[in-house]
């Protein structure tokens, strides 16, 4: 279940009385990990192969002699990955004058804001914004984009379901995007969705697969089930303490996140959804956990405290015939 995520750090301080800090909610999605199939390792380059499915070889013995029919076909896509930075710095002036001051060095290492609660903030703050941005970027890339915030790579929603969808490699239902759902549509676009997809994504066991929404959608199945609407008998259950939905016996998950980076981009409501296998989606980095390859140091001459990741990253999918859009 998508999550908002309150972080809150305990302080103690001396001259001034104060016990915690909060820090503005973040939408955190599903793990990524649990969305993508993950490959590691991944320095340029990596060849994806496919070998396509063989059958109708079997034929009615009739006589002597070597007959061959059908031919397995061996075929490749490349998945690459882009160069990734995070260049952030922090000055000491800013905590002059608030009750953080108590929390800085004495002396000449007053600047040096290492080794204190300020930077485990800092730290912190830096590590759900890559986060973030690793969701916003798989999603809603486009290297064609002017935005710098878009610019690095490209994302399944904004260039690889489009493109499928155009070369008529998946099926999509039209959900209405930017306009409000009513009664019944969460159940309806789901139904359309699952009913269009290919046989080979059908096949696939119920506990395999998943059907990611954004809000808007998964709202409106909610008013559909408050409501009376049709669906599974255990549509609704608690899985360690949360709840989770499911249709036709396949989990509906929430991605408030995609709502949060579509409106940002003009499509208010954005009704979309996925349906596949996370095992279809490639997560490709050069590091084992971006959010977390980070560097800190401070700079005695600029009196400043600098924290700087580098990473590559990029995605794909592999199978096509696993994959069902609606937007």
């Amino acid at each position: 279940m998508a999550i908002v995520e309150f972080s809150q750090l305990d302080v103690s301080f001396r001259g001034t009385e104060a016990n915690n800090i909060f820090l503005e909610p973040v939408f955190f999605d599903d793990d990524l990990r649990s969305q993508f199939r993950v490959l590691g390792n991944v320095a340029n380059k990596k060849k994806m192969v496919f070998v396509a499915a063989l059958e109708n070889i079997v034929r009615k013995y009739s006589g002597c002699g070597f007959t061959p029919v059908g031919k397995t076909d061996i075929y490749e896509r490349t998945i690459d990955v882009e160069k990734m930075k995070v260049d952030l710095e922090m000055c000491w002036d800013e905590f002059e004058d608030t009750v953080f001051e108590e929390l800085l060095k004495t002396g000449t290492r007053l600047p040096d804001v290492s080794g204190t609660l300020i930077e485990n903030i800092l730290l912190t703050r830096t590590q759900q914004a890559i986060r973030q941005d690793i969701t916003r970027l798989s999603y809603f890339g486009d290297q064609a984009s002017n935005n710098p915030n878009y610019d690095s790579l490209d994302g399944f929603w904004t260039v690889f379901y489009p493109d499928l969808v155009a070369n008529d490699l998946i099926p999509r239902t039209d959900t209405g995007s930017g306009s409000a759902l009513a009664a019944g549509d969460g159940f309806g676009i789901l139904r359309a969705v699952y009913d269009q997809a290919p046989l080979q994504l059908k096949g696939l066991p119920a506990n395999q697969k998943v059907f990611n929404v954004t809000g808007s959608v998964y709202s409106q199945l909610r008013e559909d089930i408050e409501d009376g609407g049709g669906g599974d008998y255990g549509l609704l259950q608690l899985i360690n303490g949360q709840e989770q939905f499911t249709f036709r016996g396949v989990p509906v998950i929430p991605q408030w996140r995609w709502d949060e980076i579509a409106t940002s981009l003009g499509t208010t409501l954005p009704n979309y959804v996925e349906y596949t296998t996370p095992l279809n989606k490639v997560l490709a980095t050069d590091v084992l956990s971006p959010e977390t390859a980070l560097e800190l140091w401070y700079d005695q001459k600029e009196e400043k405290v600098y924290v700087k990741a580098r990473f590559k990253m990029g995605v794909n999918y592999i199978h096509n015939s696993l994959i069902s859009v609606g937007y």
